[in-house]
């Protein structure tokens, strides 16, 4: 009988535990950032076309989208859809758009699935569509912004958290689809 009790109250200790850590990681502040990131460019002050949804049919992610801005280190984000970087180019135009997200099933948690060809739209508030093609995909720790960095293509690179304890981000590139 003594046994058993000891194993109810370790049991109810792992789940307090548990819902501790799930807590944390919830409200954590380096939760999605990236390190040196650095972006000196709004693109808010050269258009009002903001994208308002990115979709990709064959991993079931379809979610609005919340702009952001990266300040003192702290990356925003959202539990209700991808956070869109400002300071990062609009999607469809020259240069590398940044799109991330948790890693929960109903925003980018299906995001590691994703396969090279696969479509990627992003919708904007006129209703027109750009889409783009997934180039490649990577795992790289929080160290490696290189990632985001501006390139002379037309490319949006989608991202979540991965790893043990969400300690890496799994990325997603994209080119402008001709």
């Amino acid at each position: 009988m003594k046994l058993l009790s000891w194993f109810f109250i370790l049991q109810a200790l792992s789940l307090i535990t548990v819902g501790l850590y799930q807590l944390y990681l919830r409200e954590a502040p380096a939760r999605l950032a990236f390190n040196d990131y650095k972006y000196e460019k709004s693109v808010l002050t050269e258009s009002g076309k903001i994208p308002e949804r990115v979709t990709i049919k064959d991993l079931d992610i379809d979610v609005p989208i919340y702009t952001a801005k990266v300040v003192d280190n702290k990356w925003p984000t959202t539990e209700n859809g991808a956070s869109y970087l400002i300071t990062s180019p609009l999607p469809g135009t020259d240069g590398n758009s940044v799109m991330y997200a948790h890693n929960w099933k109903s925003l980018f948690g299906n995001l590691v699935n994703a396969k090279t060809g696969q479509e990627v739209q992003v919708v904007y508030p006129d209703k027109s569509v750009k889409t783009f093609v997934i180039s490649y995909t990577s795992e790289v720790s929080p160290e490696e912004s290189t990632i985001l960095a501006p390139s002379t293509d037309k490319r949006i690179t989608l991202y979540t958290c991965s790893g043990f304890l969400d300690s890496k981000r799994f990325v997603a590139v994209a080119l402008l689809k001709s």
